[in-house]
């Protein structure tokens, strides 16, 4: 009985190797250090919420992974496909073409060595990735707004509208240059800062105020609202 057991612990423990085999690991990193960060999972999966200029994925035992990529400052999600080999290490990284368009290019692949060993990075599935609302969503709500006439009936559409999403600096921008008014469009701006998930992109808000005094308001109200 002493013996079978023992021989039984010796086939799982060479099993658990086996497999331990066949895992590999993929990196995605920045090509360039002025590119923003990201938020990236692969088939749904992501190891963290934070952006990262490197994400690294270990235990992967698929050979073909779906990424989907989320910069800061930006509503639009990147899709890609990675391809993983068991027991290698495969570096891709992002790249931008001249016209602005991103891919993702492998850089190369090399076996694990022994003193590479994986180390699971903590994933928790039931915190969900906030992303910024859908372009479709948010053209819709656009137009909805931009059919008003009236400034007042405008930005109440606009707060109705907009007040429970998650929005991108660039959306907001886009929602301010919808109003006429000065004082409209930094009450909006104002308004839209706290549901803002990029603030430190603020700034291109900015570009939508006619006045310096206005850009100078808005400065004063996120030095008090940081």
């Amino acid at each position: 009985m002493k013996r079978k057991l023992t021989q039984l612990l010796m086939l799982l423990a060479f099993i658990s190797f086996a497999k331990a085999q066949d895992l590999g690991r993929v990196i995605i990193r920045n090509g360039n250090t002025a590119y923003p960060k990201f938020i990236v999972s692969l088939n749904g999966v992501r190891l963290s919420n934070a952006y990262n200029a490197t994400v690294c994925f270990d235990y992967l035992d698929e050979r073909n992974y779906k990424v989907k990529l989320l910069q800061a400052g930006s509503s639009n999600v990147l899709t890609f496909m990675v391809n993983n080999a068991p027991n290698y290490v495969s570096k891709y990284i992002l790249n931008k073409d001249n016209y602005g368009n991103y891919s993702l290019i492998l850089e190369s692949k090399a076996l694990l060595s022994s003193s590479e060993e994986p180390v699971m990075e903590p994933v928790d599935p039931a915190v969900p990735v906030i992303l910024p609302m859908s372009n479709a969503e948010y053209n819709d709500m656009i137009k909805a707004v931009r059919k008003e006439s009236m400034e007042s009936t405008k930005l109440e559409m606009a707060k109705t509208f907009f007040g429970n999403q998650n929005l991108s600096s660039e959306q907001v921008q886009g929602i301010v240059k919808l109003f006429s008014f000065e004082n409209t469009k930094v009450d909006f701006a104002k308004f839209a800062y706290s549901r803002t998930m990029d603030k430190a992109n603020y700034y291109k808000v900015y570009d939508a105020f006619t006045f310096s005094g206005s850009k100078k308001e808005m400065s004063e109200f996120i030095k008090n609202n940081p």
